[in-house]
């Protein structure tokens, strides 16, 4: 009797560097989301800072008074005195975003960790989704925040020279991750993350097993 030939072909997936950057990408992404919502440094004008949440007066101020009416004294912080709406409105879009990039990165390791093909594909596509809609909470966020604050800069007294801080630099840095692992989620096609590899097995008969 011969050997029985088989031949079987089986699907090996591999992990390609795109997906691992864009889960360094989003980590990145969400340690600034961080630092941004938890500074008091959005918009400064002489000794005044404002975030979201507080707005403060360094200890500085040369007048040794509150800059205008409704600011705290210097070396002191409270929160927003004024129409905080758009405040509001920023903070809330960026939790949002904070959170979709939080769940992105989840899904992105458990594609990265799973073996099963079609299995990646799918926690890639809902951590590519929701990192696309990261962005967008994002993107609006930073350009609405600015845009209403000149409508409502009348309620911040008569100064003019407002200028935005590092903060509002760190969250448009935390955009730009956010964006790059997208796209890199996006041209990182799922087709060429698969090989298939051919392996041939020689089963020989129980005659020759026996000798």
């Amino acid at each position: 009797m011969v050997a029985v030939q088989r031949t079987t072909i089986e699907a090996v997936s591999a992990v390609r560097p795109l997906k691992i950057i864009s889960l360094i990408s989003l980590v990145i992404a969400m340690g600034f989301l961080i630092l941004a919502l938890c500074s008091t440094s959005w918009l400064k004008t002489g000794s005044f800072r404002t975030g979201l949440f507080k707005e403060c007066t360094s200890s500085n101020e040369p007048t040794h008074a509150a800059p205008f009416p409704g600011a705290p004294a210097p070396g002191h912080c409270h929160g927003p005195s004024r129409n905080q709406g758009f405040l509001i409105a920023a903070a809330v879009l960026l939790f949002v975003a904070l959170a979709c990039t939080l769940f992105a990165s989840i899904f992105n390791i458990v594609g990265l960790s799973k073996s099963d093909v079609r299995g990646k594909y799918r926690w890639y596509k809902l951590a590519t989704v929701l990192s696309g809609f990261a962005a967008l909470c994002e993107l609006a966020a930073l350009i609405e925040f600015p845009a209403a604050f000149y409508v409502n800069m009348n309620e911040y007294g008569s100064r003019r020279n407002w200028e935005v801080d590092w903060s509002y630099g760190i969250a448009w840095g935390a955009a730009f991750f956010t964006l790059g692992s997208v796209v890199m989620l996006v041209c990182d096609k799922d087709h060429e993350q698969v090989y298939y590899k051919e392996k041939t097995t020689f089963n020989p008969p129980p005659e020759l097993l026996e000798r």
